[in-house]
Parts: C-alpha cells; structure tokens; sequence
C-alpha cells in the first residue's frame, strides 16, 4: 500500500491509496518521480488499474468501508487500485464540493496514473462520483462502472437537509458547511449553492450523451442512492455509447448487493482491459 498525493490544476491537493495486485513487479515511486522530473518517461505497467471515486460527502474508503472492499476483488482479479478522497473531502485538501471540481480531481487522477507507467485505466464509481465519472469522461479511460449515478433532476426538499442557519447562510453568502461525520481527519464539508444544483438539476442529455467509451451502469445496490435515478438511466439508455449495460441489482441484503456489484465490475473491467 502506498499513500500518495496528487496535484490539480487549480493547485488542490488530491491523497489516495495505491495498491498492486499480488505478485505485480513493485513501483518505486521515489525513483519514477526523480526519472520524471528529469524527463525520462516511465515504463508501461503490465497490470491495469481502477480507480475509485466515492460517492457525495464520504471519502476513499467509502460508506462502511464498502469501496475498500471494492478495491479488493479488483486486485483479487490481478488489477491495481487506486482510492482517492476528491477535493475538500477525506484527507484532501479544503475545497467547496462540487461537480466542477470533482470532474477536475478526476482528471487529474487519470493524468497522474497515465504518466507512471499505466495505460489500461477504469474507474469504479458510486453516486455523486459516478456522476462526475461521467461528467469528466478522460480520453486515458477505456471503461467505467457507474453505480447508482445521478444522471437526470431530483427532486429534494431541502430544508429536510440543512438547517434554518444553514438555508440562511446559503441564501446570504452562497455557502454553508456540514459536519463531516467519516472516520477521517475532516471536521468539515463545505457546501454552496452549486453543490444543490449539481445534485437537482442533471439531465440525461448531459449526462449520459457522447461518452468516449461504454458504461456498465449499476441500479439498486447502494443504501442512499437517490430516488428514480434508475428510471432516468432506463430512459437515457440510447444515449450512451455501443456495448454499454444497464443493469438493477437484486440482492437480499447489503452485503450480497455489493457482491453482486463487485461480480459484475470485475467481469465488465477485465473484459475491457484487456
């Protein structure tokens, strides 16, 4: 396991987790820093890698550590991982959170992995990360696995969400601020009228629409994921580009639901890695 660090272009600093699959030649990464900085590039890694971008308000590891467990049955496949905590969330460095900026963390992320040596790249996503996943669509991807992504308009009342203070702060000054309850250094998440935006007012069209790659599409397998967004999937479908699946989850309980997820990732990533 190597905890890294990885820069944006807005200047904001990203920490992830990357782990190689048993038996994977090791990386040194002090070495291909130097070997970068010196303008030597870096060798092509045999091995292809997912990344994994959590859903809103959580961070790397996931809601109950569920996307750690993710990671495992990809590495268990002979794929690297590569978990990260998007901006102004987990261990990263403060941001506002947003779409716009976590399609950019994305970007980076895929750029970072690009040049140290891998070019099979995926990315596993949940929720509000699968919906920047399909925002940020970087041309260094072959695939993702989208589960549970917010694709058309929600309806949200939020003053079910946020506080009378809160809504206040939002409409006065644009910005509040949530209390970041994750098993993590973050004591705050900050929020804006952006981030309300980005949740309610998606469509399919945008969405869904000129993807450079196909989709495997998950529905019904996440706690919190948002209401419909399996029917908006179902009617964008034709957007999405040739060989995507859309699929509903049938499981008995959480942990069969991530099983079955996990099954399907893995089949879908290794077929498109290859």
């Amino acid at each position: 396991m190597t905890d890294i660090r990885m820069n944006t272009a807005r200047g904001v600093t990203l920490a992830g987790t990357l782990m190689l699959p048993k038996d994977a030649v090791p990386l040194d990464l002090e070495l291909l820093e130097a070997d970068l900085e010196a303008g030597r590039p870096a060798p092509r890694r045999q091995e292809g890698v997912v990344v994994l971008a959590h859903d809103f308000l959580t961070d790397r590891h996931g809601l109950d550590h569920r996307l750690d467990r993710m990671a495992a049955a990809y590495r268990e496949a002979g794929l690297a991982t590569l978990a990260f905590d998007f901006s102004g969330q987990g261990e990263s460095d403060d941001d506002v959170v947003t779409l716009s900026s976590e399609t950019e963390d994305l970007q980076a992320v895929v750029s970072w992995l690009s040049l140290r040596g891998f070019r099979r790249i995926a990315i596993h996503a949940n929720g509000f990360g699968a919906t920047a996943t399909l925002l940020a669509r970087p041309d260094l991807v072959r695939t993702a696995v989208a589960v549970g992504a917010i694709t058309g308009p929600q309806s949200i009342l939020w003053d079910q969400v946020f506080s009378s203070v809160q809504l206040d702060e939002l409409e006065r000054h644009g910005l509040t601020r949530l209390r970041d309850d994750n098993p993590n250094s973050r004591q705050w998440n900050l929020l804006s009228k952006e981030t309300l935006a980005d949740v309610s007012l998606q469509t399919p069209e945008r969405t869904m629409g000129d993807l450079p790659w196909p989709v495997l599409m998950l529905h019904g397998a996440l706690t919190d994921e948002f209401p419909d967004t399996a029917d908006t999937a179902a009617a964008g479908f034709s957007l999405l580009p040739d060989g995507s699946q859309l699929v509903q989850v049938h499981a008995g309980n959480v942990n069969e639901a991530q099983e079955e997820v996990a099954r399907l990732g893995v089949e879908w990533v290794q077929r498109r890695l290859r």
